[in-house]
């Protein structure tokens, strides 16, 4: 990746306690995953002014692979180099940091995502269409008539229904800790208290165990989205109870211009999806591959 021309730029690191400042220039999940310990970020300042930011950690899976969260520049300043100059610097850190054994390299993005694909492919980065990831809106005005909200689920006997607000902090640590040992630990204690705690819902058991939530986040003005939904193996069912108070208590609270983003990573939630809520827009990712053992 080759730049003839860089701004003068001065670069800073994002850690855990400068996430929520940097937050204007970051996604939601990238703030959740700074904030978590779980990803690390780099900020691009410019005449005293931040103009660009990125988010990226290691895969799960592989941790010779960097993923991209989050890259964004400011639009004002966009089409001069910034985005290049930030995702360079960051990837040489990387690359110093692991004495070289960064393999490659990964992110995925919306296809209208200003900038992005011509970004990434002069940086190198083979570009498809990811086959499995997909993003679905709708405004909130369209609940009311939703298949999810007609169905007519109630709470199972023995069970307790929560909000996130009124979960006791016990409650809390269980659900991440139930979280974690389903390999959802993206979600921590810390970004749950930045949830939307009255919209967001934790079903309990007769043991007061947690068996299924609908965890919602603000992103951005007039958008929220579906940062968690878990359902403990084999209670299904109890999904949609926690999926209709969320529903309803979004409905109540915010107006019906209001976008309510839902993610996927695969097919059977991404048909889920579709069947719920039939009405949303679906939009599929982009991913862009940069091999570095070439």
């Amino acid at each position: 990746m080759k730049y003839e021309e860089l701004p003068e730029v001065q670069l800073y690191g994002i850690g855990p306690d400068e996430a929520d400042h940097a937050a204007p220039l970051l996604t939601a999940e990238a703030v959740i995953a700074i904030k978590n310990q779980e990803a690390f970020g780099m900020a691009l300042v410019e005449e005293g002014e931040a103009r660009a930011a990125v988010c990226a950690g290691f895969s799960p899976e592989d941790d010779t692979i960097l993923e991209i969260i989050s890259l964004y520049v400011a639009p004002a300043y966009r089409r001069r180099g910034l985005g290049g100059t930030l995702l360079m610097e960051l990837l040489e850190d990387v690359m110093a940091e692991t004495d070289g054994g960064l393999r490659g390299v990964t992110a995925s993005f919306l296809p209208e995502t200003d900038g992005m694909e011509a970004l990434l492919s002069r940086a190198g980065f083979m570009i498809g269409s990811d086959e499995q990831a997909r993003t679905f809106r709708l405004p909130v005005a369209e609940l009311v008539d939703s298949p999810l909200l007609k169905q007519k689920k109630s709470v199972p006997e023995g069970y307790l229904l929560r909000t996130l607000k009124g979960a006791s902090d016990t409650t809390l640590r269980q659900l991440a800790e139930e979280l974690k040992r389903n390999h959802l630990d993206d979600l921590g204690l810390e970004q749950m208290e930045r949830a939307l705690s009255d919209c967001s819902y934790v079903l309990l058991n007769e043991n007061l165990e947690p068996k299924a939530c609908a965890i919602l986040h603000a992103q951005g003005e007039n958008e929220i989205y579906l940062s968690q939904f878990f359902v403990a193996e084999g209670s299904i069912a109890t999904g949609m109870v926690v999926l209709q108070s969320a529903a309803k208590a979004v409905l109540d609270r915010f107006s019906g211009e209001t976008v309510l983003e839902i993610p996927t990573l695969t097919e059977s939630s991404a048909g889920l999806v579709k069947k719920l809520l039939p009405a949303s827009q679906s939009t599929g990712l982009m991913r862009a591959v940069l091999d570095l053992t070439r």
